[in-house]
């Protein structure tokens, strides 16, 4: 990548996702080392004039039993495995997918089904025969007290609601099953009220800002904890 396209990739993702994503412990702890290790397998999309259009980040894992057996941890696990594999000198055999993103001015002209082709193609040309990856679906977070084993059927005029599944299974993906701990977020009181913006003055609940779901607090034990669920999906 040249300048111009790293400054694009950057703030693509920066601008893709809901700032409490970006609190992650395994992004925080990985996350350099997945574009380290498996630099092959960050992959762009370009237009004629090497403008970025998009961009799919992947990483090879090692698995053997069956998919049905894969993490509720899903995100986190993944990042996390992949990483450690490769440390570790584990062969792997399955290419996972943590995020496709589509920049703002691209959106809507169907480059994401382009970004699932490129990660699909490297699949093969590594030698594995499964993509897996651990969506997180688009309109999730207007429904963040509906569990996800409920939205992900959801539909709307007959066609399912959420458009990131929508593409997924019109791309041939299945779906295997919820990854309820996807990705876990845990902060003191004050960590939480300057990420919600708000005092907190009572336990429960609280709706985080692009959060799939509600953020739990708990005064007496001075903590919060996110818990986001994914869908495990398969090509």
């Amino acid at each position: 990548m040249n300048d111009a396209q790293i400054d694009q990739y950057r703030n693509s993702i920066t601008s893709a996702f809901p700032k409490i994503i970006f609190k992650s412990q395994a992004i925080q702890n990985y996350w350099e080392k997945l574009e380290k290790y498996f630099p092959d397998f960050q992959l762009l999309l370009l237009d004629e004039n090497e403008d970025l259009i998009g961009s799919i980040n992947t990483i090879p894992f090692f698995w053997d039993r069956p998919l049905s057996e894969l993490p509720d941890e899903g995100w986190d696990w993944m990042l996390e495995k992949g990483v450690h594999d490769y440390e570790n000198n584990v062969t792997p055999n399955l290419l996972g997918g943590l995020q496709v993103i589509v920049r703002k001015k691209y959106q809507g002209e169907g480059y994401s089904k382009w970004l699932i082709e490129l990660g699909k193609q490297r699949m093969k040309e590594a030698g594995f025969n499964q993509l897996i990856i651990p969506i997180r679906p688009t309109f999730k977070h207007k429904h963040p007290f509906m569990i996800m084993e409920a939205y992900m059927h959801l539909k709307t005029d007959g066609i399912l609601y959420d458009p990131w599944i929508r593409t997924h299974t019109k791309s041939g993906a299945q779906i295997i099953k919820v990854c309820t701990h996807s990705m876990t977020i845990k902060g003191d009181l004050q960590y939480w009220a300057g990420i919600l913006g708000q005092e907190i003055k009572h336990s429960g609940p609280y709706i985080v800002d692009g959060g799939l779901n509600p953020v739990f607090i708990r005064l007496e034990e001075d903590e919060g904890v996110y818990i986001e669920e994914n869908i495990w999906i398969c090509y």
